[in-house]
């Protein structure tokens, strides 16, 4: 974000619902703070003389991106990271998946803004640790989770550059990774190295994983079949809230 958008922004009256710029802005500044909002669909209203903000997930993402000075692009997110955020709906079925979730340790890996940690932590879960390496989905994460102290860990890095040494191991993962180029396959064969013995990971896959006939996409169904893990197809169009209509499924995998 340029600096002068984002001072801008910081100088302008906003809530849920409304972005109030300062008044007699220059013309060639106001097109540039304009192109930001229109990001978040923020469009502006003649009668209510404020940019109104779609919902109150625009309004936190805007907020996260003045606070640390980066636009949120969503699809530039989408296609740099993958970040897809995971409908509640499906967060609540990963977390139920588990064989067991109350009081246990878990790993949310590319925590996104922390919708299967927050399922987790409704359910019982005693703490959980989120992992994401954009910095304003991290910093998302950080004021989301403030008021949870010990229970929530947030850690802003590359879940892949991690070791177990480097964090802990857990009960359980539970994931939606990134989908492209087979990022969601290397995700899961990482995550699988923090669980513990008799623990589980469970995540949310591209449905491409089932039949794809490259090396890496056959080896992992091996191994998901010798661990005597399965699967189970999603609803389509489970995502289209969250703008992809990529067909998913969910894995779930014992470690023994």
């Amino acid at each position: 974000m340029l600096p002068e958008v984002a001072q801008v922004l910081r100088q302008s009256s906003i809530d849920q619902e409304h972005v109030v710029l300062p008044p007699n802005l220059d013309r060639d500044l106001y097109l540039k703070v304009n192109k930001v909002l229109t990001l978040y669909g923020a469009k502006w209203n003649r009668r209510r003389q404020a940019h109104v903000l779609p919902n109150a997930e625009a309004y936190r993402e805007l907020s996260t991106a003045i606070e640390v000075g980066a636009v949120e692009r969503k699809q530039t997110i989408q296609q740099e990271i993958g970040f897809f955020q995971t409908p509640e709906i499906l967060a609540e079925r990963l977390c139920t998946a588990l064989p067991s979730i109350f009081g246990i340790d878990i790993l949310e890996p590319s925590a996104g803004h922390g919708r299967i940690a927050q399922a987790a932590l409704n359910l019982g879960a005693g703490t959980v640790t989120c992992v994401e390496q954009y910095a304003p989905n991290a910093a998302h994460l950080r004021q989301r989770f403030a008021h949870r102290g010990d229970e929530v860990a947030v850690i802003e890095a590359d879940f892949l550059s991690l070791q177990p040494e480097d964090l802990s191991t857990f009960d359980a993962v539970l994931a939606n990774p990134p989908f492209q180029k087979g990022a969601d396959i290397r995700h899961i064969t990482h995550a699988m190295r923090f669980v513990r013995p008799g623990g589980t990971v469970v995540a949310i896959m591209s449905a491409g994983v089932q039949h794809n006939h490259n090396r890496a996409a056959t080896d992992f169904r091996e191994m998901v079949r010798a661990r005597g893990g399965h699967w189970e197809a999603l609803p389509e169009g489970s995502f289209k809230e969250s703008g992809t209509s990529v067909s998913t499924i969910m894995v779930t995998i014992p470690i023994n």
